[in-house]
């Protein structure tokens, strides 16, 4: 077992004053160049380049660092990790000149007609990136590149869940050869991450992870005023409602299979419970156990399964299994509980109490529930579980789609798939309510680590129309 070396937490403070330092020596040097812009846009791209190529070289190295860590299949280390993150890199890249650019605003009225209106999108400063382990490479970096891109330096506290990948990460950031004080990494737990969320010098938090420590992170922060973007979690719903057309029910239900277990479950958006009009729940009933087999025939050493993170989320995972009320089906596994692998599990015939719907699964664990009235349902979800980051629909009625969007508040919704929305480059994704606030993805990641700033340029001929705003006061002015 790999020991990750933890930050002296009597370095913590210095590490932070270098990120603060060289953010705030970085516009000192901007102020001496002819062109600013130009100068501070070529900078940023030059580290984002440094950055991509860093990764793509350790590439082979990120593979092997997140199947030591916990058996990271990888097709899903290329597919949802490493691919994602350079097309992000990437995509900044193409867009930054545009994203940076002032934006001009109009207004005709007397006091702004004459005058030059724009707002610009500034660095925040030094901003704090905490990261998870279940995708540690991506959740780590793509903030820390939206980040640079924006203007700003960092520090990162990646997962200490996953060592190897942490360490690689350590490395990645070395080899990438950013100036001193750009991109820094701490190490470390519970201590060294109470240390940093503490600190009044930082321009900003990012935070990817539990509601709880989520909340944790918020309430620190506040104190200091400091701003956050949290991408938490919850129970994520998936319908398929009475509309559904039945020729369609296994391609859904692959859909399904396919957020629920990929990773094995440790997804933040990951399908976690799904509800079935009783009208199709006996014919998706079989039709799932079916496809379970056929996409999952044998478990092995072997396989391209990913496993659970720690001995703490198998046991939790397994104790719900163990006390569920519903009827338990399960794909064959050859293995033993000593490598931490929970096969692909479908729990049918659930109650909205059952030891699988008290919080998310964040295991590959789906319980199915047959519902009769949609508002009833709906019900339930709003009074249990508030609102989930993202909520998935198959439907074939408009009217139903409506009704549940209308309903119901999430992050995001996908109509017809699972999971793939977190790729889209340029819309927003995030949370609301218990699973999050703020959002990033493309432009959106972007503006998560500028603030905009309105700039208005008066000019000095203005007065005569200005005039009434001084005293002394009269009814002529009053009247203008």
């Amino acid at each position: 077992m790999t020991t990750l070396q933890y930050t002296p937490l009597d370095d913590i403070n210095s590490i932070i004053k270098t990120s603060k330092e060289f953010y705030l020596n970085r516009q000192i040097q901007l102020t001496k160049e002819k062109n600013p812009f130009k100068a501070d846009l070529e900078f940023r791209i030059e580290q984002l380049k440094k950055f991509y190529n860093a990764i793509a070289t350790h590439e082979d190295e990120i593979i092997d660092a997140l199947f030591a860590d916990y058996h990271r299949a990888k097709q899903e280390s290329i597919g949802l990790e490493i691919n994602p993150l350079l097309n992000n890199i990437l995509h900044i890249i193409k867009n930054l000149r545009k994203w940076m650019k002032p934006t001009k605003v109009s207004d005709c009225s007397p006091p702004f007609m004459f005058g030059s209106i724009k707002v610009e999108k500034i660095a925040r400063g030094n901003v704090l990136v905490i990261a998870p382990f279940n995708f540690p490479i991506l959740l780590s970096l793509v903030p820390v590149a939206h980040a640079i891109g924006a203007g700003n330096s960092v520090v990162l506290k990646p997962s200490e869940q996953t060592p190897h990948t942490s360490m690689l990460i350590a490395k990645i950031l070395n080899h990438a050869g950013f100036p001193k004080g750009l991109v820094q990494i701490v190490q470390g737990s519970i201590d060294e991450t109470s240390k940093l969320i503490k600190s009044k010098d930082f321009s900003m938090m990012f935070y990817t992870g539990s509601p709880k420590v989520g909340s944790i992170v918020a309430q620190e922060a506040a104190k200091n005023l400091i701003p956050c973007v949290l991408e938490l979690g919850g129970k994520s719903p998936t319908f398929i409602t009475k509309s559904f057309s039945r020729k369609n029910l296994k391609t859904a239900l692959r859909r399904i299979f396919f957020g629920s277990f990929g990773n094995s479950g440790q997804i933040c958006v990951a399908p976690d419970y799904l509800v079935i009009h009783e009208s199709l729940y006996d014919e998706a009933r079989e039709i799932a156990k079916e496809l379970l087999k056929e996409t999952f025939p044998l478990i092995t050493k072997d396989a391209e399964y990913t496993h659970m993170i720690s001995e703490r989320s198998y046991n939790n995972a397994l104790k719900k299994l163990e006390n569920t009320q519903g009827t338990v089906y399960q794909c064959e596994s050859s293995l033993n509980s000593d490598s931490l692998c929970i096969p692909p599990t479908l729990i049918f015939d659930c109650n909205w109490d059952d030891t699988t719907m008290l919080e998310e699964n964040f295991s590959p664990i789906l319980p199915i529930i047959k519902y009769t009235d949609l508002d009833k349902t709906l019900d339930t979800i709003i009074d249990k579980y508030d609102a989930p980051l993202v909520q998935y629909i198959f439907s074939s009625s408009k009217s139903e789609i409506s009704h549940i969007l209308m309903r119901l508040r999430s992050g995001d919704c996908i109509i017809g798939d699972t999971l793939i929305h977190v790729g889209i480059k340029d819309s927003p994704f995030g949370g609301i309510g218990h699973s999050g606030y703020g959002n990033y993805g493309g432009i959106y990641g972007f503006n998560a680590f500028t603030h905009e700033r309105t700039i208005f340029t008066q000019p000095f001929w203005m007065d005569f129309v200005l005039s009434m705003r001084y005293q002394p006061y009269n009814k002529e002015k009053q009247s203008y």
